[in-house]
């Protein structure tokens, strides 16, 4: 439902902030002190294939503006060449260098680490391209079925650990099996072994009449067993937006985080000190900031938007943007 105005309040670090529906004045203000975007894609720009009206027109818009975009996403289904590939398929300026995935931020992390071990991957062929680039050897990508005349909840036939392996990585992985999460679990539950995930997302934002489950419902078949939590690579953590600071010079305080899920956009904007700009087409609703604002939760607090909008398009819309 669609709520005019309606205005939400915040404290985060001590600090109260207006969330309010963009206007006019809140446009100019954001064109003013914004030099940098930072766009989510799907539920965003996009949902699967079909870009959502007014956004390519209100991206295309800010690069004439001046303003730097990129485009921070979760999936880890893609490599950044191909996620930049997408983008310029579907219509949006984009290079490698504005892309920051998943995929290749759990990669760059082993790397900056000077990883030695080898890694057991829980994910797809797209994370071990990213792997390869910084030479980091992996093993786990593809399907492991189980053994159909293996009697269930049993050690796996043949199981044997692999003592190079010092890594777990659980990414988006279509052939999730037993045999994997018993595995990746067991790998996880030993003291000298790194434990990570690409991100936790519930489900994909799509229009269809179908729950799709998203990568944290295969992070939680491994970390449920492993009784331990991963180090999580992507949003709502800080990891995708320090590589971009570090690699563009950022200034948090000239940055907008543009998202559609205040559990992981909003929240990363918040905890890296940016504004943020939830956007109406995806997973959170005008009910959930209400539900967070409320709470009294100091990490819920972090979800509370600077500002939202029904969709991107209405941003554009008040910079003067030619949106159909």
């Amino acid at each position: 439902m669609h709520i005019t105005r309606q205005l939400f309040t915040r404290a985060v670090g001590g600090l109260i902030r207006m969330c309010d529906e963009i206007s006019p004045n809140i446009a100019k203000e954001i064109s003013n002190n914004v030099d940098n975007f930072l766009f989510d894609c799907d539920g965003v720009l996009w949902n699967a294939n079909e870009v959502i009206p007014g956004s390519l027109e209100t991206v295309k818009g800010l690069k004439a503006l001046g303003k730097r975009v990129f485009y921070i996403t979760n999936n880890s289904t893609k490599t950044r060449a191909e996620y930049a590939e997408k983008c310029v398929k579907l219509g949006f300026p984009a290079s490698e260098e504005e892309i920051v995935c998943t995929s290749y931020i759990s990669a760059l992390y082993l790397h900056n680490m000077n990883f030695q071990g080898k890694i057991y991957v829980v994910g797809n062929p797209s994370m071990g391209e990213e792997l390869d680039r910084f030479d980091l050897k992996h093993t786990g990508i593809g399907p492991d079925p189980p053994d159909d005349n293996q009697a269930g909840l049993q050690v796996v036939s043949g199981l044997t650990l692999d003592p190079e392996i010092k890594c777990v990585l659980v990414g988006f992985d279509k052939y999730i099996s037993y045999p994997k999460m018993m595995k990746a679990a067991s790998y996880a539950r030993q003291k000298d072994c790194i434990f990570l995930a690409t991100n936790e997302d519930t489900h994909l934002p799509m229009d269809v009449p179908f729950v799709i489950p998203g990568t944290g419902t295969i992070v939680a078949s491994v970390k449920v067993p492993a009784r331990r939590e991963p180090l999580v690579m992507g949003k709502p953590e800080t990891n995708m937006f320090r590589c971009l600071q570090k690699a563009h010079n950022l200034d948090p305080a000239r940055c907008m985080m543009v998202g559609d899920r205040c559990n992981t956009d909003i929240s990363m904007a918040t905890n890296c000190g940016m504004q943020s700009l939830l956007v109406l087409t995806g997973v959170s609703t005008l009910s959930d900031v209400e539900t967070y604002k409320a709470s009294g939760d100091p990490t819920q607090a972090t979800y509370v938007p600077t500002y939202y909008a029904n969709k991107l398009g209405q941003l554009g819309k008040l910079l003067g943007f030619n949106i159909p």
